[in-house]
């Protein structure tokens, strides 16, 4: 304790600076162990050599970058009307909803939201639709087109509704009428 108390008291008073040692100029090449540097000041903009997804990513990680499926192949086309009957019933804020269903477990496979609809409505859905990525787009269909009055997905009463069953996949044509209103 001595030794630090006397070397503290020889500080005092010392008002000089003391003079620091240059620092040695960066490197701008990789070291040997193949660390680059971390910014563009060091030199080393995009030198670095990318990685492998095996070196920075656990496995069974989806890639990087990876996007949903936009895969259209299989889609079902066709078009949506409204009964005349219903038609004094469409508000501006009604919201279509277009849903794939599998026909025999009854499985959503597939959704379109669609703000705005004008009527006969063309529409396309595929498997870029997907609820679920992964999910595969394959029929028969039940094809619902919903008219959301309160603009939720789920159906709701007072919603218009209108149904296509045992829709192929890849089916063409298909026309859906909105016939029946949601009790």
């Amino acid at each position: 304790m001595l030794p630090l108390a006397v070397a503290l008291t020889g500080c005092e008073g010392s008002e000089k600076p003391v003079p620091l040692a240059p620092l040695p100029a960066a490197s701008t090449a990789p070291s040997s162990r193949g660390i680059r540097p971390l910014t563009s000041r060091d030199g080393g903009a995009g030198e670095a050599a990318p990685l492998s997804p095996s070196d920075t990513l656990p496995p069974g990680h989806p890639p990087v970058g990876a996007t949903r499926s936009t895969s259209t192949a299989g889609a079902v086309i066709g078009t949506i009307a409204v009964a005349p009957s219903l038609a004094g019933r469409l508000l501006e804020s009604d919201v279509l909803f277009i849903v794939a269903r599998n026909a025999s477990n009854h499985q959503v496979l597939a959704v379109r939201k669609e703000g705005g609809a004008r009527f006969p409505f063309a529409f396309k859905i595929s498997g870029a639709d997907a609820m679920v990525e992964g999910t595969r787009f394959e029929g028969p269909f039940d094809i619902t087109g919903r008219l959301s009055k309160s603009g939720d997905a789920t159906p709701a009463k007072g919603d218009i509704e209108g149904f296509a069953r045992g829709v192929a996949t890849g089916a063409q044509g298909v026309s859906i009428s909105l016939d029946s209103v949601r009790q």
